[in-house]
């Protein structure tokens, strides 16, 4: 097994000044963006290579553990264990999955590689939590305005995942 890549917290994302690191995640898998010549990953994306052995996550010199990153990911997000949850099962299902906070969902995902435009908008959801009409309308009218399709990943109590696909129907 290859030897894990060291990245570096920062604010609420991580980082890596190293090409391998750009070509083993960026360029072959799709993973963060690069900016100034550095790989950078959101706090899921990086529990996701966290968990899977990939990289190891440094704070100065203290490593932090994927406990510790989902405490930081919890603090900024109190649905991250349930994004996690989707995001894992996407991306291991061969999806390239990124964030969609621009189109009011969570995620934008795309087949195969990094396509021109992404299939589908996901928007994560606790099996318990409360919806409203308006917040199913407003989602859907935006990812039928940009050609997608809206997917709702519901997740139960056991941390099972359903997807629906909500679309808009007119007679």
């Amino acid at each position: 097994m290859k030897e894990p890549i060291a990245f570096y917290l920062s604010g609420e994302r991580v980082f890596s000044e190293r090409e391998k690191a750009i070509n083993q995640f960026y360029n072959k898998r799709y993973f963060g963006e690069v900016i100034n010549g550095k790989l950078f990953l959101s706090l899921i994306e990086a529990a996701y290579l966290v968990d899977k052995g990939k990289i190891k996550v440094f704070d100065g010199n203290r490593e932090l553990s994927l406990g510790e990153l989902f405490d930081l990911g919890k603090k900024k997000d109190e649905q991250f264990d349930l994004k996690f949850l989707v995001y894992k099962d996407l991306r291991d299902r061969g999806y390239v999955v990124k964030t969609a906070l621009k189109y009011g969902s969570h995620f934008r995902v795309y087949r195969k590689g990094m396509e021109e435009h992404s299939d589908w908008l996901i928007w994560v959801v606790s099996e318990s939590q409360k919806m409203f009409p308006n917040d199913l309308t407003a989602r859907i009218r935006v990812a039928h305005g940009v050609r997608k399709k809206m997917i709702m990943a519901i997740v139960d109590e056991d941390n099972d995942i359903v997807y629906y696909q909500i679309e808009r129907v007119k007679f």
